[in-house]
């Protein structure tokens, strides 16, 4: 089984969203305020040297999303959810 880092699910989970950009030079930044670049910046571009597929992987971590299950309710979500059923 493998497994996706949670940096670089939050890295996916970013860049789909619009909280960060790629700038001019190369880096990864955080659109909130500062502007500055994100903690994961130096690791996407050692294990994507070409943004594009760094871009392309997170389009088919997006399309798996639903197929593989990885969220996990807390007890409290849990016992809500059945309850409702």
């Amino acid at each position: 089984m493998q497994t996706i880092p949670i940096w670089l699910q939050t890295a996916f989970a970013d860049w789909l969203t619009g909280r960060i950009y790629l700038d001019g030079g190369g880096n990864y930044r955080s659109r909130l305020p500062s502007r500055s670049i994100v903690a994961y910046n130096r690791q996407l571009k050692w294990l994507y040297t070409d943004n594009r597929d760094f871009h392309r992987a997170a389009d088919r971590w997006l399309s798996l999303w639903e197929t593989v299950p990885t969220a996990r309710l807390r007890p409290s979500e849990r016992t809500k959810a059945e309850a409702d059923r």
